[in-house]
């Protein structure tokens, strides 16, 4: 294991940030790439620590679609059933059937029209039961669309930061030494104000023969810029009172060293504090680079940023 002196990061030494310091990764990540913590929560029932409208919320558009369309075809089949049971011929007025399955496809389309409040007119229910049946299929539906049309609110109102990090950080040259950094740029045309960054640095260390983790605060040249417009290099000088200072490639690897990256602002189109989370590994470290020029112009004589090309490196 690799051990700093503590000498030099006595101030900068992060005592409790949330996640242990036993190593308990054997190896893994604490914080994947996307954002998410590299763990998961056992012990407690489903129904304890489930929450359906989080869940729905977050799942990408296609499982929510989905899910939203198994639903409904669910239900309108349960309701489906009934009528079917109940006897087609007699619940309900207006049918063209021939066959059973005829019969089936007819309830069916009219549980749809009943859900949905839309009521064609060509079939409508027959008697007590009937109406009833169908008088109750239209609460479900005027409630499962309002859930329905909330959730989708939900999911388009959500602030979200879609932060793009450049695939790998950098030890690279940097005003006479060294720096550790990374490239991250806004992906939304809306305006991020008062963005501020900060990275923390996680290495494995041997107390008392047991290795457990020590956390870091790295200065940064520039922790925070008031617009967020452009592409945003983000620095740590290495010099004599950073914890990166003297450590080479092959301590970083032994100490398990993984960069934490919290970036948070405020988001101009939903007034609201958004943040962005990531995290580099050693083995997403490249030496002795540095990052290419993305900027350009156009036409217009406005500045342009090449945005798929913010991980692009040059020795």
């Amino acid at each position: 294991m690799v051990h700093i002196n503590p000498s030099n990061t006595k101030d900068k030494e992060i005592q409790n940030l949330g996640l242990s310091n036993k190593d308990i990764t054997r190896g893994e990540r604490l914080l994947n790439r996307n954002g998410s913590f590299n763990s998961r929560r056992v012990g407690l029932p489903l129904f304890e620590t489930f929450n359906f409208y989080h869940y729905l919320v977050r799942i990408s558009w296609t499982k929510f679609i989905f899910i939203v369309a198994v639903g409904y075809v669910v239900l309108n089949l349960f309701f489906a059933v009934i009528y079917y049971l109940m006897g087609v011929d007699t619940s309900l007025t207006g049918t063209i059937t021939e066959t059973q399955f005829d019969k089936f496809l007819e309830a069916f389309f009219f549980s749809a029209q009943s859900f949905t409040t839309v009521g064609y007119g060509r079939i409508s229910p027959v008697g007590f039961w009937g109406s009833m049946i169908a008088a109750f299929e239209s609460l479900i539906g005027l409630l499962a669309l309002a859930l329905a049309t909330g959730l989708l609110y939900g999911r388009f109102s959500r602030p979200a930061a879609k932060v793009l990090f450049s695939e790998k950080a950098l030890i690279a040259p940097f005003n006479d030494m060294t720096a550790f950094q990374f490239r991250i740029a806004n992906k939304n045309r809306s305006e991020i104000i008062d963005a501020e960054v900060r990275v923390m640095m996680s290495m494995l260390e041997i107390k008392n023969g047991t290795p457990y983790r020590k956390f870091y605060d790295l200065l940064l040249e520039y922790d925070k810029i008031n617009f967020f417009s452009l592409v945003w290099t983000v620095n740590h000088p290495i010099d004599k009172q950073s914890p990166l200072y003297s450590l080479t490639e092959e301590d970083l690897h032994k100490g398990q060293a993984e960069f934490i990256i919290l970036l948070q602002g405020f988001d101009d189109t939903f007034s609201q504090n958004i943040h962005s989370r990531s995290s580099y590994r050693y083995d997403e470290i490249i030496w002795g680079s540095k990052f290419a020029n993305i900027f350009g112009f156009d036409e217009d004589r406005r500045t342009t940023v090449s945005l798929d090309r913010i991980s692009d490196v040059e020795n």
